[in-house]
């Protein structure tokens, strides 16, 4: 009698775990913050916060609105590292396909390998056991199964229409439609973002490429760090407040900082993704990016910078430049010399910038190149080892130029004796900072004056060139970089009439 008791008691356990396991899979299917602890793949644990519930709770209102036939437009805020792509970019596409199999999902980004490599998690989650589990009838084909574009076959192997496709925003976008269209950060960085001509191009493929693909019911998400009050974010924004027929989106704005959500609820503490990052974090956060990047960064509310000098919204951004002889070259160094500049929690930098002034027939204004800058804040020896390196990779037809004040003249009789197999020229600087940089200005000003290679070092060249004010306070090395190599290859500028006309003009704009 005992072991048949047993043996009911066994049976009704199991039946119990597959009822719970069954009430699980239904909760994952209509849920999509379930769904995303149902089918984690990712080594480290899923960590949800106030704004993860918030965003699949209109993510759950989207696909119900899908099935009613009603198109549902969302736009994302939230600071770097806090989840969001996760969320949207990585788990949506695959959640979306298993209750739609027959809809197509357009997952865009900046760069077409970064849409394509949320592509391919959002596959890799479709081939996983537990996504089987949700949805067995949904397979991945075996003839179409790229990393950027995979479709969905039914049990007999045949096409069920279900289809993902990644792609970056300015390319490739012609000839492939959504139901479930998500943009993912549509700028790399600063240096992108404060380009006019980047913001134009970036909107006008918003609009003319990803947003004319829509099907007549769709779901349409941008996500992104809005770093400039006139990028795509922004531009939705003022579009929906001065046009009621343009896509009117549910903006999900979450700053950092609890004091400044506007939003329903409140957070638990006093920074938003406190189940991930402590108070000190965020705090080391704001005083690394200062006011103006942790506005757009954390707060959500990028401000607009003021009293710059330099309009860099023209930049001629370029991908390649080729260093030729027909342009003279040089590298211009700024050496943090000095125990003080060297000294202290924020120090001075050694730069090193390579350019070329170059003046084009009939155009009194020259034109600016910016090839690489390097910068380094090692010690003597290991910073000299780079200098070295450096001019022997840039080759006999770049100059080696050094910039030095009369108080600071040991600076260059000390690289002469380091570093003697360079051919060194001097460049004098006289006057102060912003006198310097003054001839700067209306190269700037000039439209696609200043031509300048993409590399990892934009960022931070431009914040320079935001901030700098001539004051000689914070990091100007960059600066001096450009202004001594003008001194170097076009002169002594600011006597010159068309340089201080052109001067005029632009301060008169203002």
């Amino acid at each position: 009698m005992s072991c048949v008791v047993e043996c009911r008691t066994e049976r009704e356990e199991l039946e119990l775990l597959e009822l719970l396991e069954e009430e699980d899979r239904e909760a994952a299917r209509t849920n999509h913050l379930d769904f995303m602890a149902y089918t984690w793949v990712k080594k480290e644990p899923f960590m949800k916060g106030f704004h993860t519930r918030r965003i699949c709770a209109e993510i759950d209102a989207a696909m119900e609105n899908f099935r009613q036939g009603v198109s549902t437009y969302i736009l994302i805020a939230v600071h770097p590292r806090s989840g969001k792509t996760d969320l949207v970019s990585r788990y949506l596409g695959p959640h979306f396909l298993g209750e739609f199999p027959d809809k197509e999902v357009l997952q865009v980004s900046y760069q077409a390998n970064l849409a394509a490599s949320f592509s391919t998690f959002g596959r890799n989650v479709v081939r996983s056991s537990k996504y089987r589990h949700l949805y067995p009838k949904v397979t991945l084909s075996n003839e179409t199964n790229k990393k950027d574009d995979w479709v969905l076959v039914d049990e007999a192997g045949q096409p069920t229409g279900g289809r993902l496709y990644a792609s970056g925003l300015q390319s490739g976008l012609t000839g492939n439609g959504f139901h479930l269209g998500v943009l993912d950060d549509y700028c790399s960085g600063r240096a992108e973002a404060e380009s006019k001509v980047f913001r134009d191009k970036s909107w006008q493929a918003f609009t003319d490429d990803f947003m004319t693909r829509r099907a007549p019911v769709c779901i349409c998400i941008v996500l992104a760090t809005q770093w400039h009050v006139d990028d795509i974010n922004g531009r939705i924004k003022r579009e929906m407040a001065e046009n009621p027929d343009f896509p009117q989106f549910k903006v999900l704005s979450f700053p950092a900082k609890a004091a400044d959500y506007t939003g329903e609820g409140t957070y638990p503490g006093k920074y938003l993704f406190l189940e991930r990052y402590d108070e000190a974090w965020y705090r080391s956060q704001y005083a690394t990016l200062g006011p103006y990047s942790s506005s757009a960064l954390f707060d959500c509310n990028p401000i607009i910078r003021t009293g710059g000098r330099f309009d860099i919204s023209t930049i001629d951004w370029q991908d390649e430049m080729l260093v030729h002889t027909d342009k003279r070259w040089a590298r211009i160094w700024d050496l943090a010399h000095t125990a003080k500049e060297r000294a202290g929690d924020d120090p001075d930098w050694t730069s090193g910038t390579l350019l070329s002034f170059f003046k084009e027939p009939g155009d009194p204004v020259p034109h600016l190149y910016v090839a690489n800058v390097t910068r380094t804040r090692e010690g003597a020896a290991k910073r000299d080892r780079i200098i070295k390196g450096l001019a022997t990779s840039d080759g006999p037809y770049v100059r080696q130029a050094l910039g030095y004040s009369l108080d600071a003249k040991d600076a260059f009789e000390y690289l002469k004796a380091a570093l003697p197999d360079i051919s060194w020229t001097a460049i004098l600087e006289q006057g102060d900072k912003g006198a310097r940089a003054t001839p700067l200005e209306p190269i700037f000003a000039a439209p696609y004056h200043v031509h300048v290679k993409k590399g990892d070092w934009n960022n931070d060249w431009i914040d320079e060139l935001l901030r700098f004010d001539g004051t000689g306070k914070g990091h100007d090395d960059q600066v001096d970089n450009l202004s001594d190599g003008y001194t170097l290859q076009v002169g002594n500028a600011p006597g010159d009439p068309r340089i201080g006309a052109a001067l005029a003009e632009r301060r008169a704009r203002r």
